[in-house]
């Protein structure tokens, strides 16, 4: 079965000739005479359209990419509305931040300077991804 549907239109021609009327005198009469100066083809060129049919397995295929897009988007909607509610401490020491690797290290301050630019950068970051996952969010094919 296949995916495209096409359909052809017929070639077409247009012929246009401009042709010159002259009076010119000959033996004391004026005669009209008509000379083909040039002729004009225009050739239109069958025209194919392709129209895409979308087969079911390719629909379900974009349902299934929409779905994880949604997830994803929801998950960093979460993300920032726990980062939105996360107060820093007015004196400055009350906040910690801990970054912890694959080994097991950590590193910790408690700087409230290092804290709110670590915010500040995860903010930035979160808002970006979330109008990335918008863009991908469409419903054509």
């Amino acid at each position: 079965m296949s995916n495209l549907a096409k359909k052809q239109d017929v070639a077409t021609e247009k012929t246009a000739t401009m042709t010159v009327v002259k009076e010119v005198p000959a033996n004391g009469k004026t005669v009209l005479i008509e000379e083909v100066v040039a002729e004009v083809v225009e050739k239109t060129e069958p025209v194919v359209k392709i129209n895409p049919v979308v087969s079911l397995e390719k629909r379900v295929e974009r349902v299934e990419e929409l779905t994880i897009i949604i997830d994803k988007w929801r998950k960093l909607q979460e993300a920032r509305k726990g980062l939105t509610a996360f107060k820093l401490g007015a004196d400055g020491l009350s906040s910690t931040l801990t970054l912890k690797d694959s080994s097991g290290q950590t590193f910790s301050t408690s700087n409230n300077i290092a804290v709110e630019a670590a915010l500040l950068n995860i903010r930035q970051v979160l808002n970006e991804k979330i109008a990335d996952a918008e863009n991908e969010i469409n419903f054509s094919m």
